[in-house]
């Protein structure tokens, strides 16, 4: 798997300059501060102070308040009033459009699940896919460190490292192999690529180039690097973090769950 950054179009700066369009104002007529508070206030629908306040009076009772489990345990309004937050943190914010215009482009390779996965986010993404139905080369095969156990609280997720988990990735890599022997005999002899990808499993990887706007791609930031989400979707959302972050030193912590 991998997450390769190709361009980006626009900065912070211009992020400032399109909210301050509002009232005929440009951001090189204020201070680099200024511009950052209204970036911040724009992302979070409040002023730094107050979401620092808001940041502390949670920290203070002891909680994380990135982890939902760390609720668990706590008297009603404890649980009401990170509940809140958390849902308030995961809101569109109420002043998203500047944060539309500012692009990034990334190169995307990842095994088919989970880029279907995080096709699911079609809201301000462009996307163009590889297709074995025109090409025929030998495809790259994902293979996990470890299997995981089936998570025990939930109908999806996984656990820590499965008791067997050394057999069945054995018996996975066997099944790959086969897979990919077959697919390429299948070229070998002729068969259409459309219909010989049919014998390709699930684990192989796919890549795509990936366009999207800064406040679409802080959504999947935030969705995919949830406790919860797949680790190796989490995975793509850190490499995603670590792309985006020096690139919106401003924007990015402000649009983003958990950074503060």
């Amino acid at each position: 798997m991998k997450v390769e950054y190709i361009n980006h179009y626009l900065t912070d700066n211009d992020i400032a300059n399109a909210a301050r369009l509002s009232f005929n104002k440009k951001a090189a007529n204020y201070t680099d501060e200024q511009n950052a508070n209204l970036i911040r206030y724009l992302a979070r629908g409040m002023q730094t102070k107050d979401w620092e306040a808001k940041i502390n009076e949670i920290l203070e009772m002891g909680i994380n308040f990135t982890n939902n489990e760390d609720i668990e345990g706590n008297d009603e309004k404890v649980k009401k009033q990170v509940h809140d937050f958390l849902t308030y943190m995961r809101n569109v914010p109420e002043h998203w459009v500047p944060f539309g215009h500012p692009h990034v482009t990334l190169h995307v390779q990842v095994p088919v699940p989970i880029a279907r996965q995080l096709f699911k986010h079609k809201i301000g993404f462009v996307e163009s896919e590889e297709s074995r139905r025109y090409v025929s080369e030998t495809p790259t095969v994902f293979i996990p460190d470890e299997f995981r156990s089936a998570a025990a609280n939930v109908k999806q997720g996984s656990g820590d490292k499965h008791r067997n988990s050394d057999f069945w990735k054995a018996s996975y890599e066997s099944l790959a192999s086969k897979s990919i022997q077959v697919y390429e005999d299948m070229i070998d002899d002729g068969v259409a690529p459309e219909q010989a990808r049919f014998a390709l499993i699930q684990g192989v990887e796919v890549q795509w180039i990936w366009t999207g706007s800064l406040f679409a791609l802080a959504n999947v930031y935030n969705q995919r690097s949830d406790s919860h989400a797949q680790k190796e979707s989490q995975q793509v959302a850190k490499w995603i973090d670590e792309i985006a972050a020096p690139l919106y030193p401003v924007a990015w912590p402000a649009l983003t769950r958990g950074q503060y």
